[in-house]
């Protein structure tokens, strides 16, 4: 079985917009991202996330249990399991309305409230 192996990480400034390859929001010109140059299976590549979302994937411990990698899917879901978890609202019936938000908008959300605690 194949694992991912990240080459390099680095942290530079945005010089162009990319996507963020965790929650899909754009990463701004301007604005510091992470980027890893990664390999697998032979192929060399490089993943883009907001240096938020890489934070959040780590506080949340999404990379336990995973040799592969965590892939969009499974940071949205991650997201929205803890959102689930911690802001249903019973008298709604849905998630609490300050928290229906872009995935993006979420990250910053839930490591607000992960530096409160």
């Amino acid at each position: 079985m194949s694992s991912v192996l990240v080459l390099k990480t680095s942290t530079p400034k945005a010089r162009k917009t990319h996507k963020c390859m965790f929650c899909g929001g754009n990463i701004e010109i301007g604005e510091k991202y992470k980027r890893d140059t990664c390999v697998f299976d032979g192929v060399l590549y490089d993943w883009v996330t907001h240096n938020e979302c890489a934070k959040v994937a780590s506080e949340l411990e999404m990379y336990d249990d995973c040799d592969d990698g965590v892939d969009e899917d499974a940071f949205r879901e991650n997201i929205n399991e803890y959102v689930y978890q911690n802001h249903y609202d019973e008298e709604l019936g849905d998630i609490a309305k300050d928290w229906q938000l872009p995935y993006h908008d979420l990250v910053k959300k839930i490591l607000n409230e992960l530096k409160s605690k």
